[in-house]
């Protein structure tokens, strides 16, 4: 396992890139971990040896949000620290979900315990997301006197819908991982020592049965927000044209055809 500046540890194993957030005993998120953990999903996205990466916590939490010990101010200084007060601005938290849903590869977060303010945020972008069975997610930012960040406003409507959306971030309680499940915010609820486990499985799959570019097409599809139908079968029409006069496509229909695995170029 690689330690990376901020406290984010990357292990890869065939083809599957596992990051940890690794900070203080509950991940207390800082300006260097979420630029590190930025710049490791980027990392992994332009490495073609890896095919899905898996984002999970270090000891006990995944993340408990940003790291308060400095007082009252703590908020003000991180954000005075990335030049909030002197013009064009963007919050790290929404750094991190915006280079995740960009790069080229499927991004699985294992929720190994409670998911908090940024920590519950940074996890929206990912494509599937499994939970431990005792975590807690909340977005307490209006009981904080602040506002939510991480481009929640836009990942968590499109996961659980604009009521449910609204309830969670006007109210900043807390939701169960049955709730969770409900909701749809996440895919799976195991048994707190088998989810790191079972996300890493599930992402082997990207390894052994997808062909990349394909992958990649298709994250770029659903992250599009077509305004109608008609705008999503035009990017589709164009998409799948592109990809069927492919190596690939033409690999992966032949291999379909003669019932054998396919060899995708990755």
């Amino acid at each position: 396992m690689s330690p990376l500046v901020g406290k984010v540890h990357r292990e890869d194993e065939r083809g599957v890139a596992t990051l940890w957030l690794d900070r203080g005993k509950h991940n207390q998120l800082d300006a260097a971990l979420l630029h590190t953990l930025g710049d490791a999903l980027t990392a992994c996205g332009t490495d073609p040896s890896v095919r899905a990466v898996v984002v999970t916590g270090a000891g006990p939490s995944f993340s408990v949000g940003a790291d308060l010990s400095n007082g009252p101010s703590a908020v003000r200084d991180l954000l005075a620290g990335e030049g909030a007060y002197t013009g064009d601005y963007r919050e790290p938290a929404g750094r991190v979900t915006v280079r995740m849903a960009k790069i080229g590869v499927p991004v699985i977060a294992a929720v190994n315990g409670d998911a908090i303010g940024g920590g519950a945020t940074i996890l929206l972008a990912a494509d599937v997301r499994f939970t431990a069975d005792s975590a807690r997610f909340g977005f307490p930012f209006t009981r904080l006197g602040l506002s939510p960040e991480g481009a929640s406003t836009y990942f968590l409507p499109r996961l659980v819908g604009p009521s449910r959306a609204a309830d969670w971030l006007l109210s900043g309680r807390l939701i169960d991982a049955r709730e969770a499940l409900a909701a749809g915010l996440v895919s799976r609820v195991l048994p707190d020592l088998e989810v790191l486990r079972n996300a890493q499985e599930y992402a082997r799959q990207f390894v052994e049965h997808t062909s990349r570019s394909a992958v990649a097409a298709t994250r770029a599809l659903l992250a599009a927000n077509p305004g109608s139908p008609e705008d999503a079968a035009s990017a589709e029409s164009r998409t799948i044209a592109a990809l069927a006069a492919a190596p690939d496509g033409l690999e992966g229909v032949g291999a379909f055809l003669e019932r054998r695995p396919p060899r995708f170029s990755g």
